[in-house]
């Protein structure tokens, strides 16, 4: 089963917000760090993500360089 990487950033958060709310994303910020989780929320220019430990972390679009998410390819 291939995947496809899907990379998203900030200025179209706010455009597809559908199709990253209960999705597994890594978000990748300017400092570059990177974070794993489920994103639950998107509200007001921030991100809200829910890390494998149950950690609730948010960040601002302005903090956020890209989201990165996979995709099953369809071929």
């Amino acid at each position: 089963m291939s995947k496809r990487l899907i990379r998203i950033f900030p200025m179209e958060l706010s455009n597809r917000t559908s199709e990253l709310i209960s999705r597994e994303i890594n978000v990748v910020l300017k400092s570059n760090q990177t974070f794993f989780g489920r994103c639950w929320k998107i509200k007001n220019h921030l991100l809200y993500l829910k890390d494998q430990r149950k950690h609730d972390h948010s960040f601002a679009f302005t903090q956020v360089e890209s989201v990165i998410y996979d995709q099953l390819a369809h071929f």
